[in-house]
């Protein structure tokens, strides 16, 4: 999998989540339904375990998982075990962000690699102290402390958040492997797609929220919206030809 995030297209996106579903089919012979079993995939695929535990956070920061890249753990922050309760589809895209990361963003194989001569990273800035087990973890950033190109993001690094690339690529990884677009249209069948309770309930299926539903239906063009309204479209042209009746 390329590493160049900024022109990771959609299709190669796809084609690796559908990847690692076939993959875990094969490995348990179970057919995988909604909702997608997110944490058994990313479990028995990319050999990632999972770790709960308290995250630092910067003023006005949130934090809801890391990646230990090195030590193939997701960390989840348990400051927001409340928020992910009351929202599971969010814990779930979470995991999926997370193994985004794993899967197609860092260089599992510069992982050991010795750290650039001169780049000397503190925890404050590519790290974040984790209080219960009193060790570092590296926060999306393992690979800027060995790839040259972490000079360019430092800027990024040190806001502490993704980079734009990153966080389009993740993003779209947690939706296509949550969504496989053969489950969601196959869901999508017989639905009247333009209807909020359809969609409600389409999400529960799936148990995504309901906005990481629709940016996924938008994407697959099984839906239309148009920023601050709340009609859906089956369409573009829908809409269009909404429009030239008024």
């Amino acid at each position: 999998m390329t590493k160049h995030l900024k022109y990771l297209r959609n299709e190669a996106i796809e084609d690796v989540t559908a990847q690692r579903i076939r993959e875990y089919e094969s490995k348990t012979d179970v057919t995988v339904t909604l909702p997608v079993p997110i944490e058994q995939i990313v479990e028995q695929v990319l050999g990632l375990d999972f770790d709960w535990d308290v995250i630092e956070e910067l003023p006005g920061e949130q934090i809801l998982g890391g990646l230990d890249a090195v030590n193939q753990r997701i960390l989840l922050n348990e400051t927001h075990t409340d928020l992910f309760e009351q929202k599971p589809g969010l814990l779930r895209s979470t995991i999926g962000h997370e193994a985004g990361h794993y899967d197609i963003d860092i260089d599992r194989a510069k992982l050991l690699h010795p750290k650039l001569p001169g780049m000397d990273f503190s925890p404050s800035i590519a790290k974040r102290h984790v209080k219960k087990s009193d060790r570092l973890i590296e926060v999306l950033f393992d690979r800027a402390a060995s790839d040259p190109r972490a000079a360019k993001l430092l800027q990024q690094i040190k806001d502490g958040q993704d980079t734009a690339e990153q966080k389009s690529a993740v993003d779209r990884y947690q939706s296509a492997l949550l969504m496989p677009e053969w489950l969601i249209r196959e869901a999508a069948a017989n639905l009247d797609l333009t209807s909020w309770s359809i969609l409600y309930g389409l999400a529960d299926k799936a148990q995504v929220n309901i906005s990481n539903l629709t940016v996924r239906l938008r994407r697959l063009g099984l839906i239309y919206l148009r920023d601050g309204d709340k009609t859906i479209y089956r369409s573009e042209d829908e809409w269009s030809g909404q429009k030239s009746l008024f």
